[in-house]
């Protein structure tokens, strides 16, 4: 008969192996976990160090929205810079603190206050009807480097009255000012917002063709300073693009498109639609006009054809590049609108004044065909000054 004594120690050798092995095998599960665990993490690591730098293709055309902020880093000022695919003709946008736009709940409000309280972004999209692709802040003090010089002449309009560090100053057209002055002119006020706003597009316009007279290297080094002092968005491409752009000497310098009014004291600019969809709601990326009107040069006058495009760009339609008609005969304006085109058609006969609207059969529905003739001349196609 087994000695009881050794089956119990026996049994006890081999409960505790067993106990043993069971911890060993949760050990070994635990390790697993962790090394499964630290090869996602690393692997996510150096994904995104190796790849973090890597953004998705540029757009051709883009809204980039920059803030100019003073020494203490508050917003001063505000422009939009807007590139057409079309063309890569850069523009920028002067955006006035008095400036009304609309706020979440359909309220107007002040770009200055916009501004203030981060939203300018926001506000402004509702009213240009289009998606800002890159928001920036960038340094008044940035400006002066695109000069390189200690002096800027500047172009107002008319004589402007500003107070600047708590003193009224005036400044007319041709006067010189020292770069030194740009931060405390781009913050100034005035007894209304035109003076400012003038003010600013002067200042904008100065320092873009100063900086355009300069080498291509000493521009370069000029962006990539701006650049690396701006703040706000992730991918600063789209910066670095647009201050390229502005400072090629090509640049369009204007005021957000806006008539002024004053009602009782207050006085306000009020976004001005057909020009915001002119200059830069159409040349917004994925911008999809309601119909597509075809322009066609019937006359032989050189540039006629694309003076009326640009008069139609107030529509929201797509304006394909101007092309020559069959014959150069045509006497009378000829518009041939498709089958859903009829009311884009009317509004086209509207805006030039002349013409006859025309039944297009075989058009696509929402197409219509404008053979401009001898009935339309280039002096009727002049561009009015905005208010």
């Amino acid at each position: 008969m087994r000695d009881s004594k050794g089956y119990r120690v026996d049994r006890l050798r081999r409960r505790r192996r067993t106990s043993a092995e069971r911890w060993q095998a949760w050990v070994l599960y635990g390790l697993a976990t962790v090394v499964a665990f630290s090869a996602v993490l690393g692997a996510w690591y150096f994904g995104a160090r190796l790849l973090g730098n890597r953004h998705a293709d540029m757009k051709p055309g883009y809204l980039a929205l920059i803030t100019l902020t003073d020494a203490s880093g508050r917003p001063a000022a505000a422009a939009l810079v807007v590139k057409d695919a079309a063309d890569g003709t850069h523009s920028l946008y002067v955006i006035p603190r008095d400036l009304l736009l609309d706020g979440p709940n359909g309220e107007y409000i002040f770009a200055g206050d916009a501004m203030t309280g981060g939203m300018l972004k926001q506000d402004l999209q509702r009213v240009i009807h289009a998606r800002v692709d890159a928001t920036y802040a960038l340094p008044l003090s940035t400006l002066s480097g695109f000069a390189d010089t200690g002096a800027l002449q500047i172009q107002l309009p008319r004589r402007v009255k500003l107070v600047v560090d708590d003193q009224e100053r005036v400044y007319r057209d041709g006067d010189v000012i020292q770069t030194s002055d740009i931060p405390a002119l781009f913050a100034a006020d005035g007894s209304t917002g035109k003076d400012p706003a003038a003010m600013q597009g002067a200042l904008w316009s100065a320092v873009l063709q100063s900086a355009a007279l300069r080498s291509g290297a000493e521009r370069a080094r000029a962006v990539d300073v701006a650049v690396a002092a701006a703040s706000g968005a992730h991918d600063t491409r789209y910066l670095g693009d647009a201050l390229r752009g502005l400072t090629s000497s090509t640049a369009i310098v204007a005021r957000v498109p806006s008539t002024s009014r004053v009602a009782e004291g207050q006085f306000a600019f009020v976004p001005d639609p057909e020009g915001i969809m002119a200059d830069i709601t159409r040349k917004a990326p994925g911008y999809r006009g309601r119909a597509t009107v075809i322009v066609r040069n019937g006359t032989g006058t050189v540039g006629i054809g694309e003076a009326v495009r640009q008069r139609l760009s107030v529509l929201g339609v797509d304006l394909p590049p101007t092309a020559n008609a069959d014959s150069f005969n045509y006497r009378q304006t000829q518009i041939l609108a498709g089958s859903g085109a009829l009311t884009v058609a009317q509004d086209v006969r509207a805006i030039l004044g002349r013409g006859v609207v025309l039944d297009g059969a075989g058009l696509p529905s929402d197409q219509v065909v404008v053979i401009v003739g001898g009935d339309v001349k280039l002096k009727d196609l002049e561009t009015k000054d905005q208010p």
